[in-house]
């Protein structure tokens, strides 16, 4: 621990400390101790029950509301399905079927959340 000088007031403080006492401008850089490591906030989105259905219904085909739900390996699925055999009628309406049995079921994003 030593002395520094703060910038704003010329005051005397520790360079531990995180604002100066006198005026309350910051010293320097903030200091981590190992057996007390910074806290790190994860911040999770709500995802809309609503959003999921109407982006469902309206790019169904395309997989785009698994995307928005979090389940990337359907809605890859679904939308090579309807690239790669978009000009068969059969193909599309497999992915026509299985999009409106999502729309139905599906009540939980990939992570486990609840669509609100």
């Amino acid at each position: 621990m030593a002395l520094v000088s703060c910038t704003e007031c010329g005051k005397q403080v520790s360079d531990l400390a995180a604002a100066c006492v006198g005026c309350g401008a910051p010293i320097g850089a903030p200091h981590y101790s190992p057996a007390r490591p910074p806290q790190v906030q994860i911040v999770k989105v709500a995802k809309s029950r609503a959003v999921y259905i109407v982006v469902g219904l309206f790019f169904g085909l395309l997989g785009i509301h698994n995307f928005y739900a979090g389940y990337n390996g359907r809605g890859l699925t679904q939308l090579l399905i309807s690239i790669v055999t978009g000009w068969l009628i059969l193909p599309l309406f497999v992915v026509a079927v299985w999009v409106l049995a999502e729309l139905f079921a599906v009540d939980r994003d990939a992570s486990g959340e609840l669509l609100t």
